[in-house]
């Protein structure tokens, strides 16, 4: 995961997440993917959700030790792009559309080093 890769904690509790998205499905699914990836855990009280915008949704990690952040940003049309397919041809489809699009045309991130 980006997180891991540009904080390099020293440790797996020493990177928390506090995720800013709307507090339902199939926006907390997005939960499962940082468990996985980062190694932040709802288990280890190193996720945090906040409810918020599906037109803003962010990721934001930091590393406890020295307070370095990065910020993952869902890129402003994006959920409303997929909240259409998934209207029009359902969650599969729209989950499908997500994992052919390249990375960076769905994400921007931002560093607070």
């Amino acid at each position: 995961m980006r997180a891991r890769e540009v904080l390099r904690p020293s440790s797996e509790h020493d990177l928390i997440c506090t995720a800013y998205l709307p507090a339902k499905t199939p926006y907390t699914c997005s939960l499962d993917g940082i468990q996985c990836s980062s190694g932040c855990t709802l288990g280890k009280l190193s996720i945090k959700l906040i409810d918020g915008s599906s037109e803003d949704m962010k990721f934001i990690f930091e590393d406890r030790r020295d307070g370095r952040k990065l910020e993952v940003r869902i890129r402003k049309g994006v959920a409303g792009r997929i909240e259409e397919v998934s209207a029009a041809e359902g969650m599969d489809e729209a989950a499908r559309s997500v994992e052919e699009e390249d990375l960076w045309n769905l994400l921007e991130e931002r560093q607070y080093l």
